[in-house]
């Protein structure tokens, strides 16, 4: 499960609210606010850019696909139909869910691609892999 930034504030919020245990020294407490902190940097993070991130990843997994087309048969039309797609509502919430399932689907091309040999498609994928990674990293401390 990734947990999205709503969850991992809300559990920063609950953290936060708990007051140390009698049986803890100043130092767990410290320790304990530091993660906090830490998380909530990566979740602040996370907010400026998962949208952007998010259709991007959308846009280069359709562009794939749309240049996939001698699997689309195998896959049911489901790559052809995918590539016309477009990010109408972009809120995270739907970017995220679009982009769940054409990650699913890309995962499905990209085993076919696998199977039949198809280095050339296989290294678009694997870059876009990649790219999708670079996209997604968070700095710690940052």
């Amino acid at each position: 499960m990734t947990p999205s930034v709503t969850e991992v504030m809300r559990g920063c919020a609950a953290a936060l609210t708990q007051p140390p245990s009698p049986d803890a020294g100043p130092e767990f407490f410290a320790s304990r606010v530091g993660m906090i902190s830490m998380l909530a940097n990566l979740a602040a993070q996370e907010a400026n850019r998962a949208a952007a991130a998010a259709a991007a990843e959308n846009a280069d997994i359709r562009a794939v696909f749309a240049g996939a087309s001698a699997y689309d048969a195998a896959l049911d039309g489901r790559l052809a139909a995918a590539a016309r797609e477009v990010d109408g509502d972009l809120s995270l919430a739907a970017l995220d869910a679009a982009n769940a399932r054409l990650r699913r689907l890309l995962i499905e091309l990209h085993t076919r691609v696998e199977e039949a040999g198809d280095r050339a498609l296989d290294r678009v994928i694997l870059a876009l892999y990649v790219r999708m990674a670079e996209g997604r990293r968070l700095q710690l401390g940052g």
